[in-house]
């Protein structure tokens, strides 16, 4: 292997690296949401609109001279927000009425939908195995939504609300991918990680706020957050939307949209680890079991051939 190639290997190492930091802390975004919103009634939008306007208060005092706004177009500025205030409601509102671990499942349709946008869009060639790993995937992901619903809640109003959070589980994996997409673009055209990442916090906060008031949402719940809530708010924020946002955008554009998101699988796993944890919801049944080692076995096993395909690709160019 000559010096350009290990460096090669060595950079998308470090990437991937911090690309699994970036998931890791995503995995906690449903598991918390869950918690605050069905353990401590904190309303949907007010959460976001809280969380995300600590992000954006910390940007601005510690990051302010890395946002570029002149570096992004106006018209750029209102698609991202669109999309990550359709995403977020999508998100928060799926994980007050399913499972964290089922809302997480369905991230994972991420990196098949960009590999496909990609070829549609972009004419980017389709990753080897693509079809396989999502045929597998989606047979682990039936599995494990099958595995965790109880036969008593399959035909009741319960069961419908869990419905209701399945499907909206799959619009936000939809607009994770479109997501994915534009943040790629974004960095090509030479927006930086902390610019976008604030454009994101700030128009999530100002109009997950206004929804919140003109839907007459209670804010009485944060008035008496014990502690541990207190706790799990500021995890979300720094923890999760701070730091998980900052590392995913370089990560992203480092990577690139599809191998990113092929390193979803330790979304599903450290999301399965804090529901355990926190929300006491963890792997009860046989099949659930099966599907999850499904899952991520699809997942792993496309992760490491399109890491082996871009090093490849390094070697020949």
């Amino acid at each position: 292997m000559n010096k350009g190639s290990a460096a090669r290997e060595k950079e998308i190492t470090t990437w991937i690296l911090f690309g699994l930091i970036s998931h890791s802390a995503w995995g906690g975004y449903p598991v918390l949401a869950r918690y605050l919103q069905n353990t401590h009634h904190i309303g949907t939008m007010s959460l976001a609109t809280m969380t995300n306007t600590l992000a954006t208060i910390v940007m601005l005092v510690l990051m302010a001279p890395r946002i570029r706004l002149r570096s992004i177009p106006a018209k750029d500025i209102v698609i991202l927000s669109l999309i990550v205030v359709t995403r977020g409601l999508s998100n928060l509102y799926a994980s007050r009425f399913t499972y964290a671990t089922t809302v997480q499942l369905f991230s994972l349709l991420a990196p098949f939908l960009v590999a496909y946008l990609s070829k549609t869009f972009y004419k980017e060639p389709l990753p080897r195995f693509t079809a396989a790993a999502l045929i597998l995937s989606l047979a682990g992901s039936l599995a494990m939504i099958y595995g965790a619903t109880p036969p008593a809640l399959r035909s009741t109003a319960a069961g419908m609300e869990q419905m209701l959070g399945l499907g909206l589980a799959v619009i936000s994996g939809m607009l994770l991918a479109v997501y994915m997409l534009f943040i790629k673009d974004a960095g090509k055209r030479g927006v930086n990680a902390e610019t976008l990442a604030f454009v994101q916090f700030a128009s999530l906060g100002i109009l997950m706020g206004t929804g919140s008031l003109l839907a007459g949402e209670q804010w009485g719940p944060w008035l008496s957050l014990p502690w541990q809530g207190i706790l799990a708010y500021l995890v979300f924020a720094f923890g999760v939307l701070l730091l998980g946002t900052i590392v995913q955008n370089n990560a992203l554009r480092h990577l690139g949209a599809p191998t990113y998101s092929t390193l979803q699988a330790m979304r599903l796993l450290s999301t399965i680890v804090y529901s355990w944890l926190l929300l006491g919801e963890g792997i009860d049944t046989l099949v659930q079991a099966l599907g999850t080692l499904t899952v991520m076995t699809a997942i792993t096993w496309y992760t490491m051939s399109q890491k082996k395909a871009r090093i490849d690709g390094g070697k020949t160019a």
